[in-house]
């Protein structure tokens, strides 16, 4: 907030049901905040929640608090006592219904939902994300998309993987597993495949390899960088310049292939966002670790599988 990036709005949404001390708490908040103190009292308020949450009536509590705090008593007791905060905390409850509000922590980034609370590292990246004009990936994507290997039209099952191209496991699935699945049912039309790029920074090797994949997809060549930088991880994972690297990868795919579009591409805040768009979704989706896969079954693998077990799932998919 300090940075000016972020204006921090809160709302009051006491779940009663669950926590019957949580409404006169949210009144002595709203209370504090009409005498210009909201903030400190909300602070103070999670502070002493051992203190207050079980009390028959935490009122003693507040008004002790407000006390302490320096704010004029007598007005905080006249609120506190007259109800006034009710119809304010009402207020914030129904627009969090309209927004399918249904727990606590929620947040809304924009117009991002966030349910749960995020840790202060990927919260923060969701909030570079959309302040940067970010598009959120769908994790399965629709239409015309490179991510996405097979045919989505006859597949009957899906897989998809959030990969670090700087990862040994992803290397790993790329080298020993992928080729099976390809040739075996993503070429056949029976599944597809669709890749996530994780990365949390541009400038890391695996960023920039990201990046390039990215790329590659915009000239046609995603799905084949995407196994050629996998592949080949140990030879531009120490460079110091990885890009080089990249450009000279990109060129062996396609005779085609317009190598200075590539290159500028590679410096482009447009690419780097499709990644950010995949780890801001791996992160809403609280993924345990990279890479993840997850199947259309709900079942999720941390780390790469053998080819056998991910045949048997898949085969299993396809019966039902």
């Amino acid at each position: 907030m300090d940075t000016g990036k972020v204006r921090y709005v809160y709302r009051e949404f006491p779940l009663n049901n669950i926590h019957p001390t949580a409404q006169k708490a949210s009144e002595a908040a709203v209370c504090a905040g009409e005498l210009g103190s909201y903030w400190e009292m909300n602070e103070h308020l999670y502070a002493t929640t051992e203190e207050w949450s079980t009390a028959e009536d935490p009122t003693a509590y507040f008004k002790e608090y407000a006390d302490e705090m320096g704010l004029d008593t007598a007005a905080f007791s006249e609120c506190l006592d007259s109800g006034w905060a009710e119809d304010k905390i009402e207020a914030d409850r129904l627009a969090g219904h309209e927004l399918e509000v249904n727990a606590t922590p929620y947040f809304f980034v924009n117009d991002l939902a966030i349910r749960g609370g995020l840790p202060i590292g990927p919260l923060g990246q969701v909030i570079d994300f959309v302040a940067a004009g970010g598009v959120m990936a769908d994790i399965i994507p629709v239409g015309d998309d490179y991510h996405v290997f097979g045919d989505g039209e006859m597949a009957m099952s899906v897989a998809v993987v959030f990969d670090d191209y700087a990862s040994p496991e992803s290397a790993k699935n790329a080298r020993d597993m992928l080729p099976v699945l390809e040739e075996e049912h993503v070429d056949t039309g029976d599944m597809i495949y669709v890749v996530h790029p994780w990365a949390q920074d541009a400038e890391s090797p695996g960023g920039k390899a990201a990046i390039a994949a990215e790329c590659a997809g915009e000239q046609g060549l995603y799905r084949e960088m995407h196994g050629l930088l996998l592949e080949e991880q140990d030879s531009w994972l120490e460079s110091e310049e990885p890009n080089a690297l990249f450009v000279a990868s990109a060129e062996t795919l396609s005779s085609d292939l317009d190598s200075g579009a590539f290159e500028a591409c590679l410096d482009s805040e447009e690419a780097w966002l499709r990644v950010q768009a995949s780890t801001v979704l791996a992160a809403l989706n609280n993924l345990p670790g990279i890479p993840f896969f997850v199947f259309n079954n709900g079942q999720g693998w941390l780390t790469a599988q053998t080819a056998d077990e991910f045949k048997a799932l898949i085969e299993s998919n396809l019966s039902q």
